[in-house]
């Protein structure tokens, strides 16, 4: 039994270790405080302080992929006649409005490698995202997380939308009609529903008794087709809600499914390591698959209707070919288990993938995005460390400019193409800040051919004009006063011969170099120049202080401290016995 101890009057007894309200609210406020701040989506370089952003969060715009302009651009040159094509655009990032959407140069697929991250979307409550599906015309990105909810965002500035509780479980599948008018949804307890676009929920029945996990339209819409972990597939009349036919085959569950766009035929692929096609109007399985040596993860037609494209956990890529499926026309190796894989839907020879690294000893994973392309084996490019877990989903923009991932990681994120003048990993390539901003141009191999072409047009310099130019740079400018001297002493004092080349097209990059090799003028010349960035610059003396004179009447005198050429210069002062002017 504790003791009342003596305190202020009117106070409130408490026992000891219980603390007021008060002292409670002021607790979690010092513990907020000293919690690190979260960091922000965009790149902060070295030295920038958090707090600095923090402040300029209500300040900054948020980031916006506009496609309007550059559409307009490929319009313009089309009717002019001009030829398009985006490869070898200048080192500069004015020139981002040329970089014409994938529509435009359906024959170029190495320039729509989305590997520039552009912004990461997070729920209020973090749960993992299990799929991300665009809108058919790409206005809004529809996301389904593990606990039943559609989160809405925008595809221009990726603004977040309301959140709605459609689904009471994890939601596994989002597929919408190819006349753009409904989308079908599945959860973890077997229930399919219906949609609308004001994403209005119209039906809602059992489908399967397990979970369903993915669900895929008819090139009709008027009907589809569901796997599920039950071992079958069903095929629904969309119309009547009702059950037409099972396919009945797998040994285990059924992973993905996916219709023909133009034919009766659906591909689906199971746990069992197994890729089964079947005919949907006699429920016979046309072809079975045995390719993988693991479960398949995820099955999907070419838009040409003549390509099947399979992923796995055997860390496989398999392309097959309709007219004879028992065979594989590329196999695409890489290191990581495939979850994920996603068409480009302009070029029709490329394609994405998700993949994880996961390490057996520490049981951790990282999710990775491959980009290949079908006339080779290995990935045109990488972003490794892309997610922090596995890439659930994938999905381009209709215009094929963005791409949506969505991961294990509670995160989706989003990746867009690179503007001209960035490096091709961007914000995860771990470089510095020059390296950042001056960097190569997007497509290497067009870049060198430009600068061959460039060099074969002009005339090649001789050896005798280069030593001329090099005897008539070491000497004296006639500007400088100094005595010419041949001392070792004023060696030290001249610039080091081997330094950056002045031909290169982005002067920032020769003048980022010029800092970093502690230079203060250019090679060749012998008087230092005042370059930007290069800390040569004195600073200008302080403005003179501010002259008020006393005060008339409680009112200060208009300073003349500005300079205006509208205004006229003060009257001179009166002479001595006379009052000043406006004086009554």
């Amino acid at each position: 039994m504790h003791s009342r101890p003596q305190g202020r009057p009117g106070g409130s007894y408490r026992p000891p270790g219980v603390q007021h309200q008060n002292q409670q609210h002021q607790q979690q406020q010092q513990n907020q405080q000293q919690q690190p701040q979260q960091q922000n989506n965009r790149y902060i370089p070295n030295g920038q302080p958090n707090r600095a952003t923090a402040a300029l969060k209500g300040q900054q715009q948020r980031i916006t992929i506009d496609y309007y302009g550059s559409t307009l651009r490929g319009l313009e040159m089309q009717s002019s006649g001009a030829p398009v094509s985006i490869k070898g655009l200048p080192v500069d990032p004015s020139y981002t409005v040329d970089v014409l959407p994938p529509a435009f140069v359906s024959d170029e697929p190495d320039t729509s490698f989305a590997t520039r991250f552009v912004y990461r979307a997070e729920n209020i409550i973090k749960s993992p995202v299990n799929v991300a599906r665009w809108t058919p015309e790409g206005r809004w990105l529809m996301t389904g997380s593990s606990h039943g909810e559609f989160t809405p965002w925008t595809g221009l500035n990726f603004k977040f939308g309301t959140t709605l509780t459609a689904h009471d479980t994890a939601i596994h599948a989002m597929k919408w009609s190819h006349d753009s008018q409904w989308l079908i949804s599945s959860d973890h307890e077997g229930v399919i529903k219906y949609w609308q676009p004001n994403l209005n929920n119209l039906k809602a029945f059992q489908g399967h008794k397990y979970p369903v996990r993915d669900l895929s339209f008819s090139p009709s819409d008027l009907k589809f087709v569901s796997a599920s972990d039950d071992h079958q597939l069903k095929i629904w009349d969309f119309r009547r809600l009702k059950e037409d036919m099972q396919l009945s085959g797998h040994n285990w569950d059924v992973r993905t499914v996916d219709w023909h766009p133009h034919l009766g035929m659906i591909a689906s692929g199971s746990r069992d390591k197994t890729i089964r096609v079947w005919d949907p109007r006699s429920t016979k399985c046309l072809a079975t698959i045995k390719n993988h040596g693991d479960m398949v993860t995820q099955v999907q037609w070419n838009q040409n209707g003549r390509w099947l494209l399979s992923s796995g956990r055997d860390c496989c890529i398999k392309l097959f070919d309709v007219r004879k499926l028992n065979e594989e026309v590329t196999t695409f190796v890489t290191k990581r288990q495939v979850h994920s894989i996603a068409w480009h839907p302009v070029h029709e020879t490329m394609f994405a993938s998700g993949g994880s690294l996961v390490d057996k000893n520490k049981m951790q994973s990282e999710g990775s995005i491959e980009f290949w392309v079908t006339d080779s084996t290995r990935p045109k490019a990488c972003v490794e460390g892309a997610h922090e877990s596995q890439i659930w989903s994938m999905d381009w923009h209709p215009t094929g400019h963005i791409l949506a991932t969505s991961s294990n990681d509670k995160t989706t994120k989003l990746w867009c193409r690179p503007r001209p003048g960035e490096h091709l990993p961007t914000e995860l390539g771990g470089l510095d800040v020059d390296e950042r901003i001056f960097s190569d141009p997007v497509n290497h191999d067009a870049a060198e051919q430009m600068a061959s072409h460039g060099k074969e047009a002009k005339p090649a310099i001789s050896a005798e004009l280069k030593s001329s130019t090099a005897k008539n740079a070491a000497q004296q400018s006639p500007l400088s006063n100094e005595p010419k001297t041949s001392s070792a002493a004023d060696d030290t004092h001249r610039p080091p011969t081997s330094s950056t080349s002045l031909q290169s097209a982005n002067v920032g990059r020769v003048l980022a170099k010029l800092k970093q090799d502690g230079m203060q003028c250019l090679p060749g010349l012998s008087r230092p120049l005042n370059l930007p960035g290069l800390n040569s610059l004195q600073r200008p003396p302080p403005p003179p202080p501010r002259q008020t004179g006393p005060m008339r009447n409680g009112q200060r005198p208009r300073s003349h401290s500005r300079f205006n050429p509208m205004q006229r210069s003060p009257p001179p002062p009166p002479p001595p016995g006379l009052p000043p002017s406006g004086f009554r």
